[in-house]
């Protein structure tokens, strides 16, 4: 391996480390060493920035290297030596750390008091090597062209497909993390984040000083997407449960059960971008669930809209559509956090999730036992969606991955062991992406893990706007224990549109 700094000099600033283990990026303007400025680096002050070389594929050194860029955030009280470095991945897979600098300095400010922050872009996302095979360049009209492009990009990556793995990726972040001689991590996973930073957790254990997972799930998850059809329903509910009789959530999960049946029979066509689309009740569930992802953004719209449209009106849910699903039959979000790598995407999640098939069957037999799979489900475990509308409506879950062409790549274990370090994982009771009953599935795989469930949020709870999510991990980070909640009761209920 070997590291690279974008700025000269900055190599000195960079093996200019303290007892604790953190870099001292913020001491290098005193030391009379050059800082990388804002268009080399990020707009943050005292960040310095730099890459590191690594295998593609570390077991298969033939098939060459990729360039892994990092950003460190020195912290502002240079006066007394670093306390620790918070490492962040904000999920995807395929979003980029780096283009995130400014809202987790401005996010986490109290932590970079006497914390440095390291931000690491996953290999094959922005300015870590992009990855690119061509087929999702323009997202498919239709869930079986999405599936088919999936298959194209691996059948495009070939042997190189396996760099892109969550593994490699952990081990990247290690690799940074050595040359930077920074003792040991706190990991703050968001989203893919979570699964990302637990794979890390589990690959390099004595380098982990604390965990947070915001939005969180486990190694082994349910790639039937049940839980996240109940907490659909659960965040109806609670939201109209909370609106003062605005709605009721009961009577809002019947007219959303209406609604999908008409849809099923007679779709909605509509266009995006010039293409014609089909509103259908698999649009519906994504709907449903992209409002309850996003909440409270959206949720309070959804009893108007599913009211009105069951009244001949679907303007509002038609617009829904258009944000919600460039895909008809996929909840992929265009307005996904940039710069997000779609294709990279496809090879994490590919290589590494669960499947509803055997890894190691040709194609034909995987639809096969996908099929059969489905239809032993019950329908009542998806009402009111309906099994076949829910399982096709994911991007990253059900049949996504079906056409992946490598029958033999790389599987990541989904059992411990596990370092014993305290665990936040921390969930929004709205969020039906990654819910808290899946949350508490990801704290189960620790000794000492600690839920916090958000009210009135949805996915990613440190984004509302009171900072008091964003506190409570501080303060975890810092004292490795739970701080007090209090604030959590003044995040108000999402607002229902009448």
């Amino acid at each position: 391996m070997r590291l690279i700094f974008r700025t000269a000099g900055l190599l000195a600033a960079a093996t200019a480390v303290i007892a604790s283990g953190g870099m001292a990026a913020g001491q290098a303007g005193a030391a009379g060493t050059p800082r990388s400025g804002p268009a080399e680096c990020v707009p943050v002050p005292r960040a310095v920035c730099g890459t590191v070389r690594v295998p593609l594929v570390r077991a298969r050194p033939e098939l060459g290297g990729t360039t892994v860029a990092f950003a460190l955030i020195g912290h502002r009280d240079t006066s007394r030596p670093v306390k620790g470095t918070v490492t962040i991945n904000p999920g995807g897979p395929g979003n980029s750390a780096i283009a995130s600098a400014s809202q987790y300095a401005q996010m986490y400010r109290a932590l970079l008091e006497d914390h440095d922050l390291l931000l690491v872009d996953p290999r094959g996302v922005n300015r870590s090597g992009p990855v690119a095979c061509g087929a999702l360049g323009s997202l498919p009209a239709t869930r079986d062209g999405f599936v088919r492009a999936i298959g194209e990009c691996g059948r495009t990556l070939g042997a190189r497909g396996r760099g892109y793995t969550s593994a490699e990726t952990a081990d990247d972040i290690d690799a940074v993390r050595a040359r930077l001689r920074i003792e040991r991590l706190d990991l703050l996973g968001e989203s893919y984040g979570t699964y990302l930073m637990t794979v890390y957790a589990q690959r390099h254990p004595g380098r982990v000083r604390s965990v947070v997972l915001s939005s969180a799930y486990p190694l082994d998850f349910d790639m039937w997407a049940r839980p996240n059809a109940s907490a659909a329903r659960r965040s109806l509910r609670l939201v109209c449960g909370r609106s003062a009789g605005a709605c009721d959530g009961y009577r809002v999960l019947r007219d959303v059960a209406r609604l999908a049946q008409r849809l099923h029979a007679r779709p909605v066509p509509y266009t995006l971008d010039g293409p014609q689309r089909l509103l259908d009740d698999t649009a519906l569930a994504a709907i449903v669930y992209d409002s309850a992802k996003s909440a409270p953004a959206g949720i309070g719209d959804v009893p108007a809209m599913v009211r009105d449209a069951l009244r001949g009106d679907t303007n509002a849910l038609v617009d829904a559509a258009r944000r919600v699903a460039p895909l008809s039959g996929s909840a992929l979000r265009r307005e996904e956090q940039q710069p997000f790598n779609p294709e990279l995407a496809a090879a994490v999640m590919c290589n590494d999730y669960p499947t509803l098939w055997n890894r190691r069957s040709p194609v034909a037999a995987r639809l096969r036992q996908f099929s059969a799979g489905r239809a032993a489900l019950p329908e009542r475990a998806y009402w009111p969606f309906g099994k076949t509308a829910w399982t096709s409506m994911s991007y990253d879950q059900g049949d996504a991955c079906v056409r992946w062409p490598d029958r033999r790549g790389p599987v990541q274990p989904t059992g411990g062991p596990f370092p014993d370090v305290p665990v936040l994982v921390v969930s929004g009771d709205l969020d039906a992406d990654t819910p808290t009953a899946v949350g508490r599935q990801a704290a189960r795989q620790f000794r000492r893990a600690a839920v916090v469930e958000a009210p009135n949020v949805g996915h990613v709870a440190e984004q509302e706007p009171s900072g008091c999510v964003a506190a409570i991990q501080t303060g975890f980070i810092r004292d490795l224990r739970v701080p007090g909640t209090s604030c959590l009761a003044g995040i108000p209920p999402a607002p229902v549109r009448p």
